[in-house]
């Protein structure tokens, strides 16, 4: 038995359950956006104005002061610190050196069997290494996170 051919089906009423499908195509490229009739308000008439003197005035917004954190919390990510030296408020200069993490893990992989350079891995992962925080005004160690 052949199927009917394009013509044949075309006579024959859809099926029922496709009408739920009939979705409705989508609207034109060229039909205009509705925009609202004026602008959004600026930052500052949004926010909350107080009236002196029959006069408006806006807040005043800032961004917060950093906190400087105590040196002993340091990790291994540049912080913002009161340089004990030149007791400015800075932001630390961190450099990374191997440090006993990364001898430990680099003798193992010697003793491992790993000659052909692979021991030395250790010695460039980040993660392995000291953080040692300096001040960038002043150049004093402050810190050394050590691994």
């Amino acid at each position: 038995m052949e199927p009917p051919s394009y013509e044949e089906a075309r006579l024959h009423p859809p099926a029922l359950h496709i009408e739920r499908y009939n979705i409705p195509p989508p609207p034109s490229y060229h039909v205009s956006l509705h925009s609202p009739p004026t602008p959004p308000p600026t930052y500052g008439e949004a926010g909350v104005s107080s009236s002196v003197g029959g006069r408006q005035t806006q807040p005043v917004v800032t961004q917060p002061q950093p906190v400087p954190v105590a040196l002993t919390y340091l990790g291994d990510v540049p912080a913002v610190v009161r340089c004990p030296h030149c007791h400015r408020v800075v932001t630390t200069k961190v450099t990374y050196l191997p440090g006993t993490a990364a001898c430990c893990m680099c003798l193992l992989l010697f003793m491992m069997g790993f000659i052909c350079g692979c021991c030395l891995i250790p010695f460039m992962v980040r993660s392995l290494q000291n953080a040692h925080h300096s001040c960038p005004h002043c150049e004093n160690h402050l810190y050394t996170n050590s691994r």
